[in-house]
């Protein structure tokens, strides 16, 4: 029987008065790919590539911009031949999908014009995603090759959306979460996220939310709800690298009354789910002792990451 040593926090605290130099020595490994790519019904693919940092590498602003890729050869096949996307940066990225490639790579839409941060598509309207192909990705760059397939499914359109107060604290009547009801098709397999952006305004003018979020627990699929009728609620997300004032306090995850809220409740595949399911278990994971580091489980064959078909439906629910 194998035996665990508990020690207690008074004893770390004893201990850690003796300091001692420590030199860990990680072993090298190369840089690889990160895949960051959604097509959806109608819409022009956006691919955002950048590569691996090493542990110890600084975090800063600079240091997450050098990893963007540029110069890379990325190409689409939806069955009629393989179609190359164009590399599209800064100002020059259409502002009809600027909002979305800023969700994907987690930043404000002027960091990724100002940032001059690139992404791939093909403006053209030759790629627009058509629900039920099948999307084939081939990405060439600094000498390494990253292949994946989705397809688009179709959408699932939500019954109704409501706002409903939290009343977790005596007294608060302003402060609660979106609920919604799906009737989920009687086919196993479907899978959701479910994104949120609040669009009304703020003293500046500008949106509360620049892009849709993904929450913690954002997606999920049917495996005890098949074929049947769902009430659900979100919490809401924060943008990341932002420092609002509602997310460090009593608002944190939760939306407010007078908020306009959009939603957006996207179809994927189960594959789909299985990566941001376990990616944001990894990140809610983050600075938890007790929890097992895991990594995201990708679709990305030579490179890590997720190319995902997305099929949303959108509707828009006033918190009053």
């Amino acid at each position: 029987m194998r035996k665990y040593l508990i020690i207690p926090l008074t004893a770390i605290v004893l201990l850690s008065s003796c300091e001692k130099e420590i030199t860990v020595d990680l072993p090298y490994t190369d840089p690889q790919l990160v895949v960051n790519g959604t097509i959806e019904p109608g819409r022009a693919p956006i691919v955002v590539l950048t590569r691996t940092a090493g542990y110890f590498d600084p975090t800063d602003y600079a240091s997450l911009l050098g990893t963007f890729v540029q110069g890379a050869t990325i190409t689409i096949d939806d069955g009629n031949g393989p179609v190359q996307l164009d590399q599209v940066c800064g100002a020059a990225i259409p502002p009809e999908i600027l909002i979305d490639a800023a969700g994907l790579i987690g930043l404000d839409p002027l960091v990724v014009q100002f940032g001059n941060l690139c992404i791939y598509t093909k403006l053209d309207g030759s790629l627009n995603g058509v629900v039920g192909r099948t999307y084939a990705l081939n990405v060439s760059a600094e000498g390494k090759t990253a292949t994946s397939t989705t397809k688009l499914p179709d959408p699932v359109v939500l019954d109704s959306l409501w706002f409903k107060l939290a009343l977790q604290d005596e007294g608060d009547d302003s402060l609660g979460f979106v609920w919604s009801r799906l009737s989920d098709p009687d086919t196993l397999g479907n899978a959701y996220r479910f994104m949120t952006r609040r669009i009304s305004l703020r003293s500046n003018g500008r949106q509360e939310d620049p892009t849709f979020i993904g929450a913690i627990g954002s997606a999920f699929y049917d495996k005890f709800i098949n074929g049947q009728t769902l009430d659900f609620f979100s919490v809401r997300g924060r943008q990341a690298f932002n420092s609002n004032d509602e997310d460090e306090n009593e608002e944190s995850g939760k939306f407010k009354v007078g908020d306009t809220v959009a939603v957006k409740f996207v179809s994927i595949g189960y594959t789909e789910y299985d990566f941001y399911q376990t990616f944001e278990a990894n990140v809610a994971s983050q600075g938890d002792l007790f929890s097992t580091p895991a990594n995201a489980r990708t679709n990305i064959t030579g490179g890590i990451g997720i190319w995902a078909g997305w099929a949303p439906s959108f509707d828009t629910v006033v918190c009053q």
